[in-house]
């Protein structure tokens, strides 16, 4: 019985079959946040209840098709796709009191990056690079710190919304960074201050190209190091 629930467990076509199950719950999250008829909404709770009970039985399937038992709760993902099922058991009453339970819920979907491999190593390579990338993070602050103070001392007395002390005057670096509509920043201190673009073009020089690349390096150094395994 263990031999067969384990070459089910591992075979494609019940992959593809938990993959598609839980694209459906996907749909039918989505689906539900629109206006639906009360008889179309039951109808989509029946199906969540029947896809709650498919997530439990797959669950049994791998636990009772591992060979050695421990070896299921020592991998991450397992522990993952269980916590993940044990809190869709959880009765959700339709009251505004239990919203976080039916938030949780949603979480199911993540469910799709423990069943395909391919992003379950994306993953692995994001969490094995979250030391470095917490450095090149803790530079970049450092740098948008720097700035955010020489703004607030050059540009606080003409444009206080934006740059009255260092807290707003990240902000709005933050947003210079992302750049979403930075010119709209920088044009109005351009009339007033004409070496205003060099303030701001050697910022985004340094932190919105040359930082953010360095993060995409080590992200894809890692990706790369993590295949070669």
């Amino acid at each position: 019985m263990n031999k067969f629930l384990y070459n089910l467990k591992e075979s494609r076509i019940f992959q593809f079959v938990v993959i598609s199950i839980i694209i459906l719950n996907a749909i039918t999250i989505g689906v539900n946040t629109y206006e639906l008829s009360d008889l179309t909404r039951q109808a989509i709770n029946y199906l969540d209840y029947s896809i709650t009970i498919f997530f439990v039985i797959e669950i049994i399937i791998r636990f009772v098709g591992e060979p050695k038992k421990l070896h299921f709760f020592k991998s991450g993902w397992n522990v993952f796709d269980t916590l993940i099922v044990l809190i869709s058991l959880i009765p959700i009453p339709n009251n505004s009191s239990f919203l976080l339970l039916r938030l949780l819920r949603v979480f199911r979907v993540l469910r799709i990056i423990s069943v395909v491999p391919e992003l379950k190593k994306i993953i692995e390579a994001l969490l094995t690079s979250v030391k470095r990338v917490f450095y090149v993070g803790l530079l970049l602050f450092i740098i948008l710190y720097i700035y955010a103070t020489i703004g607030s001392i050059l540009f606080s007395a003409d444009i206080p919304e934006r740059w009255s002390d260092v807290g707003i005057a990240m902000i709005t670096l933050f947003q210079v960074l992302t750049l979403s509509s930075w010119e709209q920043v920088m044009l109005p201190l351009q009339d007033v201050y004409w070496w205003a673009w060099i303030y701001f073009f050697s910022f985004i020089i340094i932190c919105g190209i040359t930082m953010l690349n360095l993060l995409i390096a080590i992200l894809v150094d890692v990706v790369i190091n993590q295949k070669k395994l």
